[in-house]
């Protein structure tokens, strides 16, 4: 696995619920509580033992763990500024997914992640398929698209099943979206500073 996986589950739990707690799940997947280095790859199986590890220690399953995980990845500044580059609000953004594997290479080429097709099936109604199966991909994805309605102050029923992810926008104004601008101010950062 990338090492930038194992970073980002390492630095999920860091921020959002201490040192402490990655401490606990870094001892019983069996892995270096120092934390994982960017560039450098495991084997899955590592992975999957730091995912079980944390999914017991939160107290959740597998998939939630890794949907809040998609949804921390959208309050990380630099990455929510790709996010956003993609869409002036939630249903363009949702329809402008299947750019994001090109985007992403772009930034970290060795990163191959499936391709995403999204059908718009009526208005306000969205499926995304991915090209091909990666374990945890799909509930990741879930998680940013819900951490981006959030951002764009939209209201939608996110549910992955049967290898895809439906989307239904209930509402595109449902609350005040995040600011944001084309060039990054010290505001901006601010407000990152202060997102849990």
């Amino acid at each position: 696995m990338h090492g930038l996986v194992n970073r980002s589950i390492e630095g999920f739990l860091r921020t959002s619920y201490g040192a402490e707690v990655w401490d606990v799940v870094a001892r019983n997947a069996g892995v270096d509580p120092e934390g994982f280095l960017t560039w450098t790859p495991t084997a899955d199986e590592v992975t999957t033992a730091v995912l079980r590890a944390t999914a017991m220690q939160l107290r959740k399953s597998v998939g939630e763990c890794l949907e809040d995980i998609g949804a921390w990845l959208t309050r990380q500044e630099e990455i929510r500024r790709l996010l956003r580059f993609s869409g002036s609000d939630y249903p363009e953004f949702l329809e402008s997914l299947h750019e994001l594997p090109g985007r992403i290479a772009l930034v970290i080429p060795d990163l191959a992640i499936p391709e995403l097709t999204v059908t718009c099936e009526s208005e306000g109604s969205y499926v995304i398929h991915p090209a091909w199966h990666w374990p945890g991909f799909l509930r990741v994805t879930a998680g940013v698209i819900r951490g981006m309605a959030d951002d764009y102050g939209a209201l939608a029923l996110i549910s992955v099943q049967a290898g895809r992810i439906s989307v239904t926008v209930a509402l595109t104004d449902f609350a005040a979206q995040r600011r944001f601008s084309l060039a990054p101010d010290a505001q901006d950062s601010a407000d990152a500073r202060r997102r849990p």
